[in-house]
């Protein structure tokens, strides 16, 4: 049962609000014979918890949300599972970490303003003669709907696109650069049923401009940025943590059910 993902609702929505995520952690007490207490924290076994409630539900999302249920066994069997809250690139606050695929030509100057006030922007700099890009590749299902987006503003102008790509389909979306700071966004689906989707941000030749907060979520519109770096909200081995799955008929083809997944912080 390979390739187990949880899936993503007929509106390109993965969940419903509100969510509840919460961080369970553990602490080691050994009691000593004289009474004395050694405590110590237990990181390898915190566990996230994602408590979801969903109303309304059409026949074919309900359906889709058993079948997945029945695949996993229940509890037994892991799955990938897409953070609704978080963002699933790596090292989003860094376009220099080892997640990004920087070609030689590209020069990335860090520590610039951002468009949030702060010192987080990257200076980009294409000093080659043809289009290079920046890419980064994510284990997660292609044919999701899924919102890329960054940050991007240039003094000079110019071209700039965002590219959402796997081996059988891609979708770029291309804009303007103004000197003003815009976040700019490639929203959409791909026709590919695989694992892996790659998304390239394309400088274009001898062109210069501002980078900050690239982000990708399982969803229509981008939410707030939220950086990450060697964790990102994107879970291989997730679990339901219940051994039955109920819903609720509300109405004629409406349906209810509130579930918890699990996994680790460490996945």
């Amino acid at each position: 049962m390979a390739n187990l993902a949880f899936p993503q609702l007929s509106s390109g929505a993965l969940v419903q609000y509100p969510i509840r995520k919460s961080t369970m952690v553990r602490t080691i007490k050994n009691i000593m014979a004289d009474g004395s207490m050694l405590v110590t924290a237990d990181p390898g076994a915190a566990q996230l918890v994602w408590t979801l409630t969903y109303v309304d539900l059409s026949t074919s999302d309900l359906d889709a949300i058993q079948t997945h249920f029945t695949a996993c066994a229940g509890p037994l069997r892991g799955f990938t599972f897409l953070d609704p809250t978080d963002n699933l690139l790596l090292y989003s606050a860094d376009l220099t970490g080892a997640s990004w695929a920087v070609p030689s030509g590209i020069q990335i100057e860090t520590g610039l303003p951002d468009p949030l006030g702060g010192s987080s922007g990257f200076g980009v700099t294409n000093a080659g003669s043809a289009p290079q890009l920046i890419v980064q590749t994510v284990a997660a299902p292609v044919n999701y709907q899924y919102c890329f987006s960054v940050y991007a503003a240039s003094a000079y102008g110019g071209v700039f696109s965002l590219t959402r790509s796997s081996v059988n389909d891609q979708q770029t979306n291309t804009y303007t650069l103004t000197p003003k700071w815009a976040r700019l966004c490639s929203s959409g689906s791909l026709n590919d049923s695989g694992i892996g989707i790659s998304l390239a941000i394309t400088v274009a030749p001898g062109q210069s401009l501002l980078l900050f907060g690239p982000q990708l979520e399982p969803q229509v519109a981008p939410s707030r940025f939220r950086p990450t770096y060697s964790n990102s909200g994107l879970y291989l081995n997730a679990h339901w943590a219940i051994p039955e799955l109920v819903f609720t008929a509300d109405a004629p083809n409406l349906f209810s059910t509130s579930f918890t997944i699990e996994t680790s912080v460490r996945n």
